[in-house]
């Protein structure tokens, strides 16, 4: 049987905000993105959610789980999972998408108040052949979101490639991948260290 650990995806989100003034005239709508920094940092503290081995769940179906965001708001986690074989080639397809409500988080130094809009979406197919002689890892992270952050908000686009970076050789060493693509408006590389485990003791 295939050992199974969920792949940490990847899951931003943003939200909209409407600033106060003073008087009858409306201040000024900033229109200043994200920088690339500011933009993996959001990218990190959605991150740090998805992994988290110990959340607080606050309600949730059979395929998904509500959870409550460090600083208030919540994000709900749907995912479903496909298992195939054919002859000597097994794959585990995993999709699962992330819709943050109003989630408020830090990173970086950075606090952000994030909604999906609709959500970003997850894709991760990995094959084994034979007794985990070969291995291969590859997905999407696509979406759009809003945020807002320290009075500017914004849309966030989303399109993230997932391709593995060093092949495993059996031994069930953590894999290292790639997230590489446009994230918020920047051209991003990402490496993910240990995002699989192929332990065929599991």
């Amino acid at each position: 049987m295939l050992h199974r650990r969920n792949v940490t995806a990847v899951l931003l989100a943003a939200a909209l905000a409407a600033g106060c003034s003073e008087g009858t005239t409306e201040p000024p709508v900033t229109a200043e993105p994200l920088s690339a920094a500011e933009s993996v940092a959001l990218f990190e503290a959605m991150r740090a959610i998805q992994s988290d081995t110990a959340p607080t769940i606050i309600g949730g179906s059979e395929n998904s789980a509500v959870i409550a965001c460090p600083m208030g708001g919540q994000v709900t986690l749907t995912q479903t999972v496909v298992d195939e074989a054919v002859a000597d080639t097994a794959r585990l397809t995993i999709n699962s998408t992330a819709s943050p409500s109003g989630c408020e988080l830090s990173s970086g130094g950075t606090r952000f108040t994030v909604d999906g809009r609709p959500g970003v979406h997850e894709r991760i197919v990995t094959t084994f052949v034979g007794l985990f002689e070969a291995f291969t890892l590859e997905g999407s992270v696509t979406g759009a979101l809003d945020w807002r952050s320290d009075g500017r908000s914004g849309s966030c686009a989303i399109d993230l490639t997932l391709s593995e970076a060093l092949g495993s050789s059996g031994t069930g060493s953590p894999v290292a991948a790639i997230l590489a693509g446009t994230l918020c408006g920047h051209e991003t590389r990402l490496e993910l260290e240990g995002v699989v485990d192929p332990d065929p003791s599991g």
